[in-house]
């Protein structure tokens, strides 16, 4: 659906709404007997989520999950999908539990809403209500020759993406304006924790032995060995009777002493960041001969603290959230 964002992002967002209005979420199931047309099937903060709503959203997560599956299990939708098992996961939960979490985070957006004045009723019979009403004036606008701006009649899903987003637009620039100054520590700490795997982590550091020789043989019985008997480059020389053949300097790689545009520098990285100290890297070729690299040590360099963040954090969560909402 429209609606939908990257996750992180909409982790984020929902995280700010929630902390800078202090909202509390409960999720409490229905167990009683409904003798509604509509039942309730669970409430979010005493907001329901009926059964008409669920299946709405749920529509849109089955389609979601058949490509889900068929991208990570190989599995081609056929009649028995929905009761099948995929490496112990079924796609009706799955997209069940989808269906959930969507539900939960949009039910707190819509309270949001409600409460700053965006919106009067969040339930699902109202949006319908809103989408009739939409439509027939859609139709009078055809009957009178009069122009309608986008479509000429409205689909279920489009109409709800646009509405929301409108609605989520509002907000947004609503909590943008009024808590940009006013982010307090005790808000702003909670989302540091969130985001600075993502936005504050100041990377890594290799230390690491570039191992060159004039053909490839001796670099493969010195790595074989090392394989074996784990020990210093220097140390296996010798008694393999290398000491000739190979050449051996050690270097230190930091990202933060290099170009954003040193796509070598890049590679290397990418590659050290799978390896654990002592592994080798395949023999690689050259301009000067053969050669390959041991990674010795990976030093995590940390988080920037929060202290020198919190300039930045502010300004930056709420521009991220405006920028999402467009």
């Amino acid at each position: 659906m429209g609606t939908r964002r990257p996750a992180r992002v909409r982790m984020l967002l929902v995280l700010l709404l929630v902390v800078v209005t202090g909202l509390s979420v409960t999720v409490i199931w229905s167990h009683a007997a409904q003798s509604s047309a509509d039942p309730v099937v669970f409430t979010v903060n005493d907001e329901p989520v009926t059964a008409e709503e669920f299946r709405f959203f749920l529509q849109q997560n089955k389609a979601l999950t058949v490509s889900d599956f068929k991208r990570k299990y190989h599995a081609d939708y056929h009649a028995d999908f929905w009761t099948s098992s995929y490496q112990g996961q079924n796609p009706l939960d799955y997209a069940k539990q989808k269906t959930i979490e969507d539900l939960k985070k949009i039910k707190i957006e819509q309270m949001l809403m409600k409460r700053h004045g965006i919106i009067e009723d969040l339930s699902f019979s109202s949006f319908l209500k809103q989408l009739e009403a939409e439509n027939k004036d859609r139709q009078q606008n055809i009957r009178n020759k009069q122009p309608n701006y986008g479509l000429q009649k409205y689909g279920a899903e489009p109409f709800y993406s646009y509405l929301h987003s409108m609605n989520y637009q509002a907000l947004i620039d609503d909590l943008v304006k009024k808590n940009k100054a006013a982010l307090t520590d005790a808000e702003l700490k909670p989302l540091y924790d969130e985001i600075k795997a993502d936005d504050f982590h100041q990377g890594y550091s290799f230390d690491y032995e570039i191992i060159s020789a004039e053909s490839p043989r001796p670099l493969e019985q010195l790595r074989d060995q090392l394989l074996t008997r784990p020990g210093s480059v220097q140390e296996s020389i010798v008694p393999l009777g290398l000491s000739k053949d190979i050449a051996v300097r050690q270097d230190t790689l930091d990202m933060d002493t290099k170009s954003k545009d040193d796509d070598g520098a890049q590679e290397l990285q990418e590659m050290f960041m799978a390896m654990q100290p002592g592994e080798f890297t395949d023999i690689l070729h050259d301009p000067n001969g053969p050669m390959m690299l041991r990674l010795l040590e990976t030093e995590d360099k940390g988080y920037v603290p929060y202290e020198q963040a919190r300039t930045s954090l502010g300004s930056a969560i709420c521009g991220e959230a405006a920028g999402a909402a467009h």
